[in-house]
C-alpha cells in the first residue's frame, strides 16, 4: 500500500472518531457532507476534537471550506480548529496562513502513524494493565486524561465537555485500558475500531507515575485489542516525544496533522 493510501487510513479513522466524539457529546452537532466535516462539541474551546473542520475530500476549494465554516460556527459564536492533513491540504494551509489563522504548536504538526501488524508478543507481565468494563473505570480514564492534559482538579463535567464524554467510552467500538500502580489507576489508552482500522487515542500517564512503563503497556494492550477485534491496521496521532517509541515498535509516520485556530467569525 502506498504511503498516501496509508495516510488516508489514518485520516479516515480520525474523521470517524471526530464524528463519534461529537455525537456522544452533550449538545454536540456536526455537518458531514460534500467532502467536509464540521463539528461542534459540548464546549466552545477550539480543541482537537471539540470544535473543528476537516476535509474528507481534497477537492473542496479552500474558499469553500472557509465559507462553510463561517456559516456553521458563526451563528454559534465559536472559534474552530482547521485541520491540515499533511501534503493533501497544502492549498488549504496556504489559505489559512494568508487569512492570518494562528498555527497551533507544534509547528511541524503531530505525526500520523500507521502499522499493519499487531504488537510484539511478550510485554511486561509485572505490570498491571486491565480492560475497563464499567462506569467506574471509565471515570478513572477520564480523570487520568484530564489530569495529564492540564485539567487536574477540574470538575468531571468540564473535562467531559473539553475532552470526550463518558458515554463515548461505552460504545462497542471502544475499548479502554488502565494501568495500575499499587492498585491505583495512573495510566490509560483507548482503541477506537472503524472499518478495519484500530485508532489509538488519549494515551496518558499521570506525571508522578511516569517512567514505569505503564503508558507503553496500556498502548500495547490497546493496539493488540484492535487486532484481536479484527483490525488489519492500527493508526495513531503521536507527539514529538512519543513518536520515536512507536516507530521503534513498527509504526511508520505517514502524514502530519497541523491545526490552525480561527477566532469566532460572522456567519
Amino acid at each position: 500500500m502506498e504511503k498516501r493510501e496509508r495516510a488516508r487510513l489514518s485520516d479516515r479513522n480520525i474523521l470517524a472518531y471526530q464524528r463519534h466524539v461529537t455525537l456522544t457529546a452533550k449538545g454536540g452537532e456536526l455537518l458531514d457532507e460534500d467532502g467536509l466535516l464540521l463539528f461542534a462539541g459540548a464546549h466552545n474551546y477550539p480543541g482537537t476534537f471539540t470544535n473543528g473542520v476537516m476535509r474528507s475530500d481534497d477537492g473542496v476549494p479552500p474558499e469553500e471550506v472557509f465559507r462553510r465554516a463561517d456559516a456553521f460556527f458563526g451563528p454559534r459564536r465559536r472559534g474552530f480548529a482547521l485541520w491540515i492533513r499533511g501534503d493533501a491540504d497544502a492549498d488549504l494551509e496556504a489559505a489559512a496562513r494568508a487569512a492570518g489563522l494562528w498555527p497551533r504548536p507544534p509547528a511541524e504538526g503531530n505525526p500520523g502513524l500507521v502499522v499493519d501488524h499487531p504488537p510484539p508478543a511478550g510485554g511486561r507481565p509485572d505490570l498491571d494493565v486491565r480492560a475497563v468494563a464499567d462506569e467506574v473505570g471509565r471515570r478513572h480514564f477520564l480523570r487520568i486524561v484530564g489530569d495529564a492534559y492540564g485539567m487536574d482538579g477540574a470538575p468531571t463535567e468540564l473535562v467531559e465537555a473539553v475532552m470526550f464524554s463518558l458515554e463515548s467510552l461505552a460504545a462497542p467500538t471502544v475499548t479502554v485500558f488502565l494501568g495500575y500502580h499499587e492498585g491505583v489507576p495512573v495510566s490509560g489508552c483507548m482503541v477506537f475500531l472503524d472499518e478495519g482500522v484500530a485508532g489509538l487515542y488519549w494515551a496518558a500517564t499521570l506525571p508522578q507515575a511516569r517512567g514505569r512503563g505503564l503508558g507503553t503497556a496500556c498502548y500495547l494492550a490497546a493496539w493488540d485489542a484492535g487486532f484481536r477485534a479484527g483490525a488489519t491496521y492500527a493508526a495513531a496521532m503521536g507527539s514529538a516525544m512519543g513518536a520515536p517509541l512507536w516507530v521503534g515498535l513498527g509504526f511508520e509516520v505517514v502524514t502530519r496533522y497541523r491545526r490552525y485556530l480561527a477566532r469566532p467569525r460572522p456567519g
